[in-house]
């Protein structure tokens, strides 16, 4: 199904938990919260507000906390 995003909630490189919303999307006048499924750092946005996007596209990409322990970056 063909949505879109209405907002964005993140920015590149802010720390988020387990379930915080990310992107706001709207299909059929519904508004539907896309959370993070794991906590981490936000590595990449690949959306931007008004855009058009569907099912399977990447939005945002999180790069798990202990992987970024590991390369040396905020922990």
């Amino acid at each position: 199904m063909d949505c879109t995003v209405t907002e964005i909630a993140v920015a590149l490189g802010d720390l988020v938990d387990a379930g915080q919303p990310l992107v706001i999307l709207e299909a059929m006048k519904m508004q539907m919260p896309m959370k993070a499924g794991m906590a981490g750092i936000v590595a990449e946005l690949s959306v931007r507000a008004g855009q058009a996007v569907r099912g399977g596209e990447l939005l945002v990409r999180i790069e798990p906390q202990a992987a970024l322990a590991r390369e040396g970056g905020p922990a």
